[in-house]
C-alpha cells in the first residue's frame, strides 16, 4: 500500500477500503470473487481512515489512545461479511499480539480471524516474523498445480533457539497463572489511572492519562507552549520515556502495584516542578497562529535569503 524506498511493487491489484464505512462492507461483497483475503490493522481504531500520529503531527485529535466508538461491532459486520463471501480475515497483529489479552486483539474484541500475523513478541522477544492459519490457507502447494510452490525464506526461520524461544513462550501463555496475570495486570492499571487522574485534578496539573487496555498516553487538558519541557523534568524525577513517534506507551505484565505507585510518584514530582517553575502558565496568545506566524515568516526570510 505504500510504494515508497524499500517497496518497490506498485498496489495496482489491492483495494484501500476505509475503515466503520458501509460502503466497504459492500465493496467486499459485490467483488468477493475477485477478493483473495482481508487484511486488518487492529490498532488502526486509535485513527480511522488516517496515517498514524508522528513528531511533525501534534495535534490533540491524533494523539489518542483508545478505540473509536463501535470498531468492535465493525469487526463482527467485517468478520460476517468476509464469512458470507468466503473471504479470509487477516488480523495483523504484530503491535496487539499478545500485549491486550492472551489472544490479543481477537481476545480483546471478542471477533476471530483466519489468518493471524505475529512479531517478536511470539518469538520471547528475539528477531521473527509469524504467519498463523488452518491448513487449507498455509499450503505451500497448489494440488491443482504442482509447480506452484509459495517461497518461504527468512534469516531466523527454523533458527533452533528462535523455536526453542516461541515454544517456551506459548506454553507459559497456556498456564492459568498467566491469564491470572493479565487479569491482574488490568485491575492495577484501571487503579493507577484513576488514581492519577483523580490527583493531577485535586493539584491543579493540566494533564491527563488515558489507557485502552496496557496501552496508555499523557494528554494535556490545557493549551500551552511549553509541555514539551515535561519530558525533562520527567526524566529529572526518574522516568525515561521515548517521546518520538506516536506517544502512545506500554505497561508491562510483569509490573506489581509497587512499580505503578512509584511512577506515580515521580509524575507528580516532575509535575511539581513544571508548576514551580510557571511553565504551565496558560497563554496570553493563540499558539497555534502564533507558532504559525513565526514559521511562516523565517520560511519567507529563508526563501528572500534574508536569514543569517
Amino acid at each position: 500500500m505504500q510504494p515508497v524506498a524499500g517497496n518497490e511493487r506498485l498496489p495496482s491489484d489491492v483495494l484501500c477500503l476505509k475503515d466503520m464505512s458501509n460502503l466497504s462492507l459492500k465493496v467486499i461483497e459485490a467483488r468477493s470473487s475477485e477478493i483473495a483475503a482481508v487484511l486488518v490493522n487492529p490498532l488502526q481504531c486509535f485513527h480511522l481512515n488516517q496515517s498514524p500520529p508522528s513528531d511533525p503531527v501534534l495535534s490533540s485529535n491524533n494523539r489518542k489512545v483508545g478505540p473509536s466508538p463501535g470498531y468492535k461491532e465493525w469487526l463482527h459486520r467485517l468478520r460476517d461479511t468476509c464469512k458470507q463471501g468466503g473471504i479470509p480475515l487477516i488480523f495483523d497483529e504484530v503491535y496487539t499480539g499478545f500485549r491486550l489479552h492472551p489472544r490479543g486483539a481477537q481476545g480483546a474484541y471478542d471477533v476471530k480471524a483466519d489468518i493471524v500475523c505475529y512479531g517478536k513478541t511470539l518469538g520471547g522477544g528475539l528477531p521473527i516474523g509469524v504467519v498463523c492459519g488452518p491448513t487449507d490457507l498455509m499450503a505451500r502447494g497448489d494440488a491443482r498445480k504442482a509447480a506452484r510452490v509459495n517461497y518461504v525464506i527468512g534469516t531466523f526461520a527454523g533458527h533452533p533457539f528462535v523455536m526453542a524461544s516461541m515454544n517456551a513462550f506459548l506454553k507459559w501463555l497456556e498456564t492459568p497463572e498467566t491469564t491470572k496475570s493479565y487479569d491482574v495486570m488490568h485491575g492495577n492499571i484501571d487503579s493507577f489511572i484513576k488514581t492519577a487522574n483523580a490527583k493531577f485534578q485535586e493539584r491543579g496539573f493540566p494533564i491527563q492519562l488515558t489507557n485502552w487496555f496496557s496501552v496508555w498516553s499523557i494528554l494535556y487538558t490545557k493549551p500551552g507552549r511549553y509541555h514539551w519541557l515535561f519530558q525533562y523534568f520527567l526524566k529529572d524525577a526518574g522516568v525515561s520515556l521515548s517521546w518520538v513517534g506516536t506517544g502512545r506507551l506500554l505497561f508491562s505484565l510483569e509490573w506489581k502495584k509497587e512499580d505503578y505507585d512509584r511512577l506515580l510518584e515521580r509524575l507528580l514530582a516532575a509535575c511539581e516542578q513544571m508548576q514551580k517553575g510557571g511553565w504551565w502558565e496558560e497563554p496570553k496568545a493563540n499558539i497555534k497562529a502564533k507558532l504559525g506566524v513565526e514559521i511562516g515568516t523565517a520560511v519567507f526570510k529563508n526563501l528572500l535569503g534574508l536569514t543569517g
